[in-house]
């Protein structure tokens, strides 16, 4: 593996995670003007429009694999960006990046079941950690023990967003980058804006707003971001992946405190340090493997 190549590819994916940062804060703002399925379908049609252009010069090379696995990680895409979506409706933006971020911690799960590599004992500390922390951020003591569902329906697309990562560090290496990014963009498209006609009413009222907040959801969060992870995933290793990713909350906080004014208390910044905590142990045991096969 080039170090000029895995370099570039982890700065690209750091990238990658400052704008999906921004986007808790830009959901939670169109989540008010437009209905999650019309979102999610909108964004992602857009975005498959703007990869199109680029994948026109490429479609000789699509073939049965990409079109069978690209289908396979927009379905996992768009059950994981409609529960991050509605989630975001009955919970902060801050907290939602911060929950979403537990993705890091179930990477080695779901690779120890898909993958047969079991986690070490610092992945298991890692994830006791990262539930605690959740604990922290979803439970209001006040009222007793209680969890939002708003907090369920991001748990549920932190899972969805770890398969995604385990499925393009198995296949992806093999595959067209940007043609799988383009494949599994337009299932989420079909799907999305298929479930918004079924479940929902089309958007009225299309102001500036509502229209910026989509371009850069669809163009920058999506169609950009997406091909750079998979393009990124060639070059890097899952763990790694995982540790860039563990930004992500990071930024999303830092964006939701400028744009949307968001304070967290005392219990939730200690939940937030708990979680960030878990996330990067349980990415110790395999990043010391993956060391490990390097230098044997």
């Amino acid at each position: 593996m080039s170090q000029n190549k895995a370099r570039l590819a982890d700065l690209s994916l750091l990238g990658s995670t400052v704008i999906w940062g921004g986007t808790f804060p830009v959901i939670k703002l169109l989540v008010g003007q437009m209905t999650p399925h019309y979102l999610v379908g909108i964004r992602f049609l857009v975005g498959f429009l703007a990869l199109t252009v680029f994948c026109l010069p490429r479609l000789r090379r699509l073939d049965g694999r990409i079109l069978k696995i690209g289908t396979l990680l927009g379905l996992v895409l768009w059950g994981g960006y409609i529960t991050q979506t509605m989630g975001l409706q009955y919970t902060s933006a801050s907290k939602g990046g911060f929950i979403t971020g537990l993705s890091v911690v179930f990477v080695p799960i779901l690779s120890a079941l898909w993958l047969k590599n079991p986690p070490r004992p610092s992945a298991v500390w890692g994830v006791v950690l990262a539930t605690a922390g959740l604990a922290f951020l979803s439970l209001d003591l006040s009222t007793g023990f209680s969890v939002e569902i708003g907090d369920l329906l991001i748990l549920g697309s932190a899972v969805l967003w770890a398969l995604q990562v385990v499925i393009v560090a198995r296949y992806a290496p093999q595959m067209d980058s940007l043609l799988l990014a383009w494949v599994q963009i337009g299932t989420v498209a079909v799907a999305g804006m298929i479930f918004a006609g079924v479940t929902e009413s089309p958007p009225i009222e299309w102001g500036a707003s509502l229209i910026l907040g989509l371009l850069y959801l669809a163009v920058l969060a999506t169609a950009l971001s997406l091909a750079v992870q998979i393009w990124s995933q060639k070059y890097t290793s899952p763990t790694r992946v995982g540790i860039i990713l563990a930004m992500e909350p990071v930024f999303a906080t830092i964006f939701a405190r400028i744009f949307l004014g968001e304070v967290l208390s005392a219990k939730a910044v200690a939940g937030c340090g708990l979680v960030l905590a878990g996330m990067l142990l349980a990415e110790v045991s395999p990043l010391e493997r993956w060391q490990e096969g390097r230098s044997a």
